[in-house]
């Protein structure tokens, strides 16, 4: 697992993302396929992600907004789109994890860098309101396929 010295160098710009929703409260399995992009601010990365939610019966787009803040080499502050401070991740050896503390939900985060194209997150959120998975993986794609990592024709076609 490579570490990040630079996560605003790495996490910038645009991935594709596929993630598996597994709610065990309401028993609802789902997905949300879509592009993360982490645009420039002033203060560090801007994250916006849309795509295609599917859960339950639901069909239609999903979408959400943070701001990643960077103290320091491999540090991430996550921030609401408010400004309100959610949690922070140590990704200098290539893994963080996190907890935040919502009223009496608690959500635990994992980060985990595979290489300079994929990184995924896992989220457990359980509490008296909810009690959800999420693991979500992010690629690269275009630069991947331009290094020869991912074949798009082949990938389509299985």
């Amino acid at each position: 697992m490579p570490g990040i010295e630079d996560p605003r160098r790495y996490f910038n710009g645009a991935w594709a993302f596929l993630r598996r929703i597994e709610d065990k409260r309401q028993r609802l399995e789902g997905s949300h396929l879509g592009e993360a992009c982490f645009l420039p601010d002033d203060d560090g990365l801007c994250y916006r992600e849309s795509g295609r939610l599917a859960l339950g019966d639901y069909r239609g787009t999903g979408q959400r907004s943070y701001l990643y803040r960077f103290p320091g080499d491999g540090q991430v502050e996550i921030l609401f789109e408010s400004g309100d401070f959610f949690l922070a991740l140590d990704l200098s050896d290539g893994s963080g994890v996190a907890e935040h503390l919502c009223e009496n939900d608690r959500y635990r985060a994992r980060f985990i860098v595979e290489d300079s194209y994929r990184w995924r997150s896992h989220w457990i959120v359980r509490g008296p309101r909810k009690n959800y998975v999420l693991t979500t993986w992010y690629l690269r794609f275009r630069e991947a396929a331009e290094d020869g990592l991912v074949d798009p024709l082949v990938d389509i076609e299985n």
